[in-house]
């Protein structure tokens, strides 16, 4: 099998760009990024808006309006380049804001099927789980017959729903388990951003992040809640798939519950340390406190 160098002009093509399916962008992009240095390992990071980088500039900034010297401040203190700066490791980041755990899960698979390919020693992939539910019910996930579940499940308890999605999560990182596991290259660690760990249980220990990142930046412990507004605005679609009152009834309440939770991870992001113009993600401050903890604690 022929081998490949990544570089800055080949790199974006092993990967699907975004578009209208995934954003408010009109076109095709590929917000991607890769910095080559070197090295015989590889940092591969993974994840959402925090880890594309939104807020690390002052005022709105996105992959499409971007200048090049915002562009240029946005990669010199994202996380993923402090950290492989540090370690002298090459670095390949696939962010992109507001994508969900099924995207997540898609470019590990899009990655395990380039690595065949390259040369790296070592290949450390970081993945930064994102909020239950976001993108449930739309065309990420459309392999899966959700009406069927309800319709032969009986789900008219609350507790059913909660643990209905901490299946999903289990599931999508069981795929990233064996996807990742295939190479003997690859050490897997995934995280979360700005909320906490859910369906986790599947990992191994030395696989998890312990420290969610948001806990660097507030003193609030959010409890296990792992979900935001983004994916209460796609978890609310559940209600057309069910099959009867009853279970309309139990979704109801555990909906009511998720709304809770999401304006306490809200008022939480408003007012940690080193927050955004958008009170929603870190600045270029809070990427260094997690550099610096993954570089402490983990690698």
């Amino acid at each position: 099998m022929k081998k490949i160098t990544l570089d800055q002009t080949n790199f974006a093509k092993f990967f699907t760009p975004v578009g209208p399916l995934h954003s408010h962008h009109k076109e095709h992009i590929n917000p991607y990024n890769y910095i080559d240095r070197g090295s015989d390992t590889l940092l591969v990071t993974i994840g959402d808006s925090w880890t594309w980088g939104s807020g690390i500039n002052d005022g709105y900034v996105d992959a499409v309006n971007s200048t090049a010297q915002q562009t240029k401040f946005r990669l010199n203190n994202l996380y993923g380049n402090i950290i492989s700066k540090e370690k002298e490791m090459n670095w390949l980041n696939l962010g992109f804001y507001s994508v969900g755990n099924q995207w997540i899960t898609n470019k590990v698979f899009e990655l395990r099927a380039l690595t065949p390919l390259l040369n790296f020693k070592k290949i450390i992939v970081l993945v930064m789980w994102a909020s239950t539910g976001r993108w449930f019910n739309t065309w990420q996930d459309s392999m899966t017959d959700y009406r069927k579940f309800f319709r032969e499940n009986k789900m008219t308890e609350v507790n059913d729903y909660e643990n209905f999605f901490i299946e999903l999560n289990r599931k999508l990182l069981q795929d990233i388990i064996l996807l990742c596991s295939s190479d003997t290259r690859i050490k897997l660690l995934v995280g979360t951003n700005s909320v906490d760990h859910s369906g986790f249980d599947v990992l191994h220990e030395d696989q998890i992040i312990l420290s969610p990142w948001y806990q660097l930046l507030s003193s609030t412990n959010l409890g296990g809640i792992s979900v935001d507004f983004e994916g209460v605005k796609y978890l609310q679609s559940m209600e057309i798939l069910l099959h009867n009152s009853d279970q309309r009834m139990a979704f109801q309440k555990w909906m009511q519950e998720k709304i809770d939770q999401a304006e306490i991870q809200n008022e939480m992001l408003s007012n940690m340390q080193h927050v955004a113009q958008d009170k929603s993600h870190p600045d270029h401050q809070g990427h260094k406190k997690w550099a610096d903890y993954i570089l402490q604690e983990v690698l």
